[in-house]
């Protein structure tokens, strides 16, 4: 009850031009607001078998990892494929969560 009267109270302020929002005309860049998350490859000792990993949010444990075939690391490595890309053929339900994380983020700063 007291959250909504004093809501009620900063909006009547505001509506009466009492109170003057400091970021009111500024520009967002909206990129600046995104998730991190990180892709990588690695291989064993040998060569023979290689694993992608994906951090999301800058969790240091990250999640679990995925064998891969070399062609694809080497894919990986050459940037012939871009990092969400990757991340969404290997882990589409992190990737989904993070998307919408970002597409909720634009809106509650544009506004809309």
């Amino acid at each position: 009850m007291v959250g909504r009267a004093k809501k009620k109270l900063s909006d009547q302020l505001a509506a009466d031009g009492y109170v003057v929002d400091p970021l009111e005309g500024m520009q967002i860049h909206v990129e600046n607001y995104d998730v991190k998350r990180i892709a990588s490859v690695y291989a064993d000792k040998s060569g023979d078998r290689w694993w992608t990993k994906a951090y999301f949010n800058g969790r240091e444990k990250g999640e679990q990892s995925i064998e891969i075939n070399k062609k694809l690391a080497e894919k990986f490595i050459n940037n012939e494929v871009t990092r969400d890309d990757w991340l969404n053929s290997f882990y589409p339900k992190q990737m989904s969560v993070c998307q919408n994380s970002i597409q909720k983020t634009r809106e509650q700063l544009l506004g809309i």
